[in-house]
């Protein structure tokens, strides 16, 4: 009797080893994948999704012919899906990790699509960041706060620091505004530490990556690579702690189930930063930087600084 219940139990038991795997694979998948939840504070840095004018390049001609925002692409259809699995990873993520929870973004309407998903999930503000926009950026660029408010009503408005007629210089010029954004995020993030247990979301653009190599202290190289919805999170304990990492956003795995082309792990090609070099007494970046941009960054409505900071439960 008990051989012919041998294959019975052996394969309940298989089973259930399969559903535990596939329930730990779905765990894995639905978070960002990185320890360090103790740590008093977080920096989550995210790129925005898959972009609807790589995706279907007819969108820009069409948009300038309505006389709207060519260089203000929204996410693809792709991007959308990306944009959901992230959110709900990140969601599920700091949940568990608890503590104030504040979400900064680049005024780009694919940076503002990517993360609204996350701030739907945690139900906290979605302030706009312009220190971290696209490169040559200027506010000309994209719609006023007023239009964005429209569509997104957890929108809280920031004053963008560039006052002058010309778009920045790229490579040169953004990575000079990326050097001052080091350090003004900085700022900002001290403040935070007397919140206790905190997280900051800042959501940009794949040159950003050169930011990474600030909060780090490393060469910025043609390995430092930033992927679509990918995430690269960093940990601190005290102010002027110097930044762990507890994760990559070379990958947007496992979180994101499938990527296009044209939106790819995006890293500075060789010249970018030659240039840098070249013009900067052979220093490599992120040596050299003038932080000229301070004096603007600091006039740019920092006064509300931790106003939009909400506590997300465990």
């Amino acid at each position: 009797m008990m051989e012919r219940q041998w294959p019975t139990v052996l394969a309940t038991a298989i089973a259930g080893v399969v559903i535990a795997a596939l329930g730990i694979y779905k765990s894995k998948k639905e978070a960002l994948g990185c320890d360090g939840a103790e740590a008093t504070q977080w920096l989550v840095l995210v790129r925005h999704g898959d972009r609807m004018d790589y995706a279907m390049p007819a969108w820009r001609a069409r948009i300038q012919a309505l006389g709207r925002y060519p260089r203000d692409p929204p996410l693809s259809t792709l991007g959308h899906r990306q944009a959901r699995q992230l959110g709900t990873a990140a969601a599920a993520t700091l949940k568990r990790r608890g503590g104030a929870v504040r979400v900064l973004s680049s005024p780009y309407l694919r940076c503002l699509q990517t993360i609204t998903p996350l701030c739907d999930a945690l139900d906290v503000p979605l302030e706009l960041y312009p220190e971290i926009a696209e490169v040559l950026h200027h506010p000309r660029n994209v719609a006023p706060y007023a239009e964005r408010f429209q569509y997104f009503p957890r929108l809280v408005d920031r004053a963008d620091p560039h006052t002058g007629d010309d778009e920045e210089t790229w490579p040169l010029g953004y990575l000079e505004r990326m050097a001052a954004t080091e350090w003004n995020l900085t700022e900002l993030l001290d403040a935070e530490l007397g919140r206790g247990r905190s997280t900051v979301v800042l959501t940009s653009h794949a040159a950003s990556v050169a930011l990474v190599s600030r909060l780090l202290g490393v060469e910025l190289t043609v390995d430092l690579k930033f992927a679509p919805c990918g995430a690269y999170v960093f940990a601190r304990d005290a102010k002027g702690d110097a930044w762990r990492l507890l994760r990559s956003g070379d990958s947007n795995a496992p979180y994101v189930t499938e990527n296009a082309k044209t939106t790819y792990p995006w890293g500075y090609k060789p010249q970018y930063l030659e240039k840098w070099a070249e013009t900067h007494g052979g220093q490599r970046y992120p040596r050299g930087a003038s932080y000229e941009w301070l004096s603007a960054f600091r006039g740019a409505n920092l006064a509300r600084q931790g106003e939009a900071s909400v506590s997300v439960q465990k």
